[in-house]
């Protein structure tokens, strides 16, 4: 799987590749988020690694990348849960010795020197969210919103900045959905949410006071 296709403000492109494990390893070439020239299309090159499910990416005013993780093997014995990154070129998230808070998984092999070496989520939702979308809000520069699709909400992440990585306080701010499945900012500050279960898009809009 290769998730979706975002284009960076350079007009670069980015997408995934799902993590495919080969024992306690990613398989060679994934787990990986991409980026491509389209002046040179067949030479992708990495951007970070340690990646379950990286779907969904944006790319803030700011100029910093995010991506939400889906994390859908069991570790421990339980569903890990899903995560907002904040990339940076070269990052390791630690997928599949590590999840979370960079905790190990001891199933894959991880350990607390790995993944204490692995680059730490900004936030996390709960298991089997299934985070599908990811835009920068554009009411709030440091808030970006998430559509889960299990969860039949669309949260909002407010970002702290720490160091070279982030905090964020996840809430609610779209609930009652179906699925919501992909959201799209519009010029007007609006912003679209795709609901799959009924085949319906909503325009969403903030009151200003």
């Amino acid at each position: 799987s290769n998730g979706t296709l975002t284009v960076t403000p350079e007009g670069n492109l980015l997408f995934e590749t799902s993590g495919a494990r080969q024992g306690n390893a990613a398989a060679a070439g994934s787990g990986t988020l991409w980026h491509v020239d389209p002046a040179d299309p067949t030479n992708p090159q990495p951007i970070a690694t340690g990646l379950k499910g990286a779907y969904a990416h944006t790319v803030d005013a700011a100029n910093r990348l995010w991506t939400i993780e889906i994390g859908d093997d069991l570790v421990n014995g339980a569903a890990p849960p899903d995560e907002l990154n904040l990339v940076e070129l070269g990052a390791d998230f630690g997928w599949p010795q590590c999840f979370g808070q960079q905790e190990a998984a001891a199933n894959y092999g991880g350990t607390a020197e790995r993944c204490q070496n692995s680059r730490a989520p900004v936030a996390l939702f709960a298991a089997r969210s299934t985070p599908t979308s990811v835009v920068a809000s554009p009411w709030d520069a440091d808030t970006l919103l998430v559509a889960l699709w299990l969860q039949a909400t669309v949260a909002q992440v407010t970002i702290t900045a720490a160091g070279d990585n982030a905090t964020g306080v996840v809430e609610p701010f779209v609930t009652g959905l179906k699925n919501p499945q992909h959201l799209l900012v519009l010029a007007d500050n609006t912003v679209l949410v795709s609901e799959f279960a009924t085949g319906t898009i909503y325009q969403i809009s903030k009151e200003i006071n």
